[in-house]
C-alpha cells in the first residue's frame, strides 16, 4: 500500500466529515489535497497531512480500495470518537 500511495505523490490528506445520522463525523482521505488547510502531522513512511487543529487518532489506518482509492480509519473505525 505505502508504495501504491507513493505512487501517487506520497501524500494523504485526512480529513473530518458530517455525514447524515444526527451528527456522525466521519473521515475521508485523498491522496492529492482537496480544497482548505492542511498540516503535516507525520512524515514517514507517508506524508500525513490533516485539518488544522484536528483530534488526531492514536491510530490511523489507510487502506486502499478496488479502484486504488485510499481509505482512512480512526482508530479503526470509519468515524470519529
Amino acid at each position: 500500500m505505502v508504495e501504491e500511495i507513493r505512487s501517487q505523490g506520497g501524500s494523504v490528506y485526512v480529513w473530518p466529515c458530517k455525514r447524515c445520522c444526527g451528527g456522525t463525523i466521519s473521515l475521508d482521505a485523498a491522496t492529492s489535497p482537496p480544497d482548505g488547510e492542511f498540516e503535516l502531522v507525520t512524515a514517514e513512511p507517508l506524508q500525513v497531512f490533516a485539518r488544522p487543529g484536528m483530534r488526531l487518532p492514536r491510530e490511523l489506518h489507510l487502506e486502499l480500495d478496488r479502484k486504488s482509492r485510499v481509505r482512512a480509519y480512526w482508530d479503526g473505525l470509519v468515524w470519529m470518537v
